[in-house]
């Protein structure tokens, strides 16, 4: 269920952003700092430009904040068949006063 709403935000967004690159296809001139100056430029890359780029910020900073858990997990992991290794062994032990 999540997985069709996710599609439909995507599909609804993704329309949006066609019909605002469609709207705004003026050009316009850019003033970059230390004097560089690009002409001749859509807006809508003007504004899509910068959404990407943090977009892909936010992207590998989520990926790199999760490594410390992924890790964490792997080691649980480790620890967990260990665990069970030992029971496995405790469990076929005889017992002191078998009959």
């Amino acid at each position: 269920m999540f997985g069709w709403i996710h599609l439909i935000v995507v599909t609804v967004f993704g329309c949006l952003a066609v019909v605002f690159a469609i709207i705004n296809q003026i050009e316009v001139m850019v003033h970059l700092p230390g004097g560089w100056t690009i002409n001749h430029v859509p807006l809508f890359v003007v504004v899509f430009v910068p959404l990407f780029l943090g977009f892909c910020f936010g992207a590998f900073s989520g990926w790199a904040g999760g490594l410390k858990y992924r890790h964490r997990v792997d080691r649980l992991h480790e620890q967990k068949k260990a665990l069970e290794k030992e029971l496995a062994n405790l469990r076929n032990l005889p017992l002191a006063n078998d009959l």
